[in-house]
């Protein structure tokens, strides 16, 4: 009878220890999922506040249409929608300065939008 009371004893010893790490393991992973929506929460808001200032920036140099595509950024998820932005500025101004004279010193300005336009577009791929 006394080796059944000391099994008995053990089981019930083990039975708790395993429920003591279960509810430590649960715990911890309740703090990692918290950490980990802090974390996102801050980087939420360097986005927005990097977004803030490249506007306040842009109010200077662009135009309307361009600064409102921009804010409408914040919506967005992903950085597909900057890239076409940025694509479709590099075209025009590449437009614009192939229509300049001479065409021996614009050559090389073209050359370099179009290399920044594929660095750009290499870029936003990699991210």
């Amino acid at each position: 009878m006394a080796q059944e009371d000391s099994g008995l004893d053990e089981l019930l010893a083990l039975s708790r220890k395993f429920t003591k790490q279960k509810e430590d393991n649960e715990k911890q992973e309740r703090q990692r999922i918290e950490q980990g929506k802090k974390v996102k929460g801050v980087l939420q808001g360097l986005q927005d506040l990097n977004l803030q200032m490249a506007l306040g920036q842009l109010k200077a140099v662009a135009k309307p249409e361009l600064i409102q595509q921009v804010a409408a950024l914040k919506t967005s998820a992903n950085t597909e929608s900057l890239r076409k932005i940025i694509t479709k500025l590099v075209d025009d101004v590449e437009r614009q300065v192939s229509a300049l004279t001479p065409k021996s010193e614009t050559t090389a300005i073209v050359n370099q939008m179009r290399t920044l336009s594929i660095l750009l577009d290499l870029y936003f791929s990699l991210n």
